[in-house]
């Protein structure tokens, strides 16, 4: 795939670097405010997100057809995700496999017995009372049609762009803040300690003490790496309106604009079905190369 996008942004470059009247280079970068959006039928877990502040930069090259139009395609670096704060669910998933890596080898059969019954007892999502923000970090290849227009004889110029890009995840990260008890539902009234059963309470007090901690009493929240649990790459459109200062041959630009990807982001649907965006404030500086 990655073979593809690259022989089609090579023979974009040829084809239209012969017709081209101008050819500039530039940089650009700023302010991302980047959120998570879920569909009507997602789960606790995607649901509630809203913008961040993030940062997004990279460099650009634009091709002059003719006084209205230019191409642009770019390569950048962005910071994607959302917050949420306050009461929110969790996967319990992740929280079995957490227990399962604290217990570590060598338990019997019974033990692990029951550890299965356990989990299996357990709701598909607990809840906890944390400040959560999940940071994403792609790279970004949009592919743009400009149309501009000069004001006047003046120096100025505004211009409206939008295409498609494609989009390659790097990392993923969900930083969680506070401390919390796990609660069974929302109503945060009864934890996930208390809905076990009386002989499963006993053998985990005796036999696993963290286990018991940890569902019964406030615990810490942290980081966690998500990367594994999304897709690697993603495509949308993204678009931008701008003003520009030509000096020269070179120009200062500040626009906004933003992107949307067309792809849920999640391997696993069970854990929603997200997809991601961001709006944009950014400068830059562009200048001519021949």
């Amino acid at each position: 795939m990655k073979k593809v996008i690259i022989s089609a942004v090579i023979s974009i470059l040829t084809v239209c670097g012969v017709y081209a009247q101008d050819v500039k280079f530039g940089f650009r970068g700023g302010l991302n405010l980047p959120n998570i959006m879920a569909g009507n039928n997602d789960t606790p877990i995607s649901k509630g997100y809203v913008s961040r502040m993030a940062t997004g930069a990279g460099i650009f090259t634009e091709l002059q057809l003719n006084q209205t139009i230019s191409l642009r395609l770019g390569v950048e670096y962005s910071e994607m995700g959302g917050k949420k704060d306050g009461m929110q669910a969790m996967p319990t998933k992740r929280l079995i496999t957490e227990m399962g890596n604290s217990i570590g080898t060598g338990i019997t059969n019974q033990q692990l017995a029951v550890l299965e019954s356990l989990t299996t007892n357990m709701p598909q999502y607990y809840y906890a009372n944390i400040n959560n923000t999940v940071k994403f970090d792609y790279i970004i290849i949009p592919l743009m049609v400009q149309f501009g227009k000069n004001i006047g004889q003046s120096p100025w110029r505004v211009y409206i762009n939008t295409g498609p890009f494609v989009s390659f995840f790097l990392s993923g990260k969900q930083l969680t803040k506070g401390t919390s008890k796990l609660y069974s539902d929302v109503s945060g009234t009864t934890t996930l300690w208390d809905n076990m059963s009386a002989d499963i309470k006993d053998f985990v007090k005796t036999e696993f003490p963290d286990i018991e901690q940890k569902l019964g009493n406030p615990v810490p929240f942290g980081t966690t790496n998500v990367t594994d649990e999304l897709k690697s790459t993603n495509f949308g459109i993204t678009g931008n309106l701008g003003i520009r200062y030509q000096y020269r041959r070179n120009y200062f630009f500040i626009e906004a604009g933003g992107n949307y990807g067309l792809v849920t982001v999640q391997n696993d649907s069970t854990n929603g079905s997200n997809r991601i965006g961001a709006a944009s404030i950014m400068a830059g500086y562009a200048f001519s190369l021949f």
